[in-house]
């Protein structure tokens, strides 16, 4: 079935002020539902989930003016109780942080909480995501390898919202040597390529806000195409 809901796919870097034209034509294409829900898992092992949630209430709330509402989703466990469900169910926009993809999809894969979140997709909501959040989305994910070479990076399937796509967030400063890692990996492949606090919304059609770019690599041949703020993107619609 065609996609009928709203994606939104930052490179990293959220909730700062760059990112601000991102999610405003993210919350505009979602019909400015004036709350938003920050599911913090990708944080949870790397990072402080209350100094997100701080910031989130700083620059969701106060700047952007929605209400925030933390769903408690920090382990696999999380991701069958009813109140988390039912939250990410309800949603009218759902907001994955970025941090650390592998567990991020270890929680989320195959679970009801993923399942919450595609029907709440299926009926018109509003679903973002940034750097973790948004590669998780995707056909191919790349991750760390114990060997330090970026270009080293494996692959595992990812939620596969967007199939035939891999995803490279933070492509102006770590992610460009992900690169071949994605042609070895994810080989026939579209490759996204996201500078930070820059996205692509879909919301009927693709398009392109922030102050960076977004290459898109087809089939992961060169050169990419190049696209900068405001551009729209003819690319096919993702399907679930």
């Amino acid at each position: 079935m065609a996609f009928p809901g709203v994606l939104g796919l930052l490179g990293g870097s959220e909730m700062g002020g760059a990112c601000e034209p991102f999610d405003r034509a993210l919350l505009a294409a979602a019909g400015n539902p004036g709350e938003v829900a920050i599911v913090p898992t990708a944080v949870v092992r790397n990072g402080s989930v209350s100094a997100a949630m701080a910031n989130a209430h700083r620059y969701f709330g106060r700047r952007l003016g929605l209400e925030v509402h933390e769903v408690p989703l920090h382990r696999r466990s999380d991701a069958s109780r009813p109140e988390v469900v039912g939250a990410l169910g309800r949603s009218p926009l759902t907001y994955l942080l970025g941090g650390d993809p592998g567990y991020l999809l270890d929680t989320l894969l195959d679970s009801p909480a993923w399942d919450a979140i595609r029907t709440s997709l299926a009926g018109g909501a509003a679903l973002a995501g940034s750097s973790a959040g948004a590669m998780v989305a995707c056909e191919t994910l790349l991750l760390r390898s114990s060997n330090p070479s970026p270009a080293a990076r494996h692959s595992r399937p990812g939620l596969r919202l967007m199939p035939g796509v891999v995803l490279i967030p933070h492509l102006n400063n770590f992610g460009a040597a992900w690169l071949a890692a994605a042609r070895r990996e994810a080989l026939g492949r579209d490759i996204v390529g996201l500078d930070e606090s820059t996205g692509m919304v879909y919301g009927g059609s693709w398009s392109v806000h922030g102050p960076g770019r977004v290459k898109l690599w087809r089939k992961g041949e060169e050169p990419p195409q190049v696209f900068q703020d405001g551009d729209p993107v003819r690319w096919r619609a993702p399907r679930l």
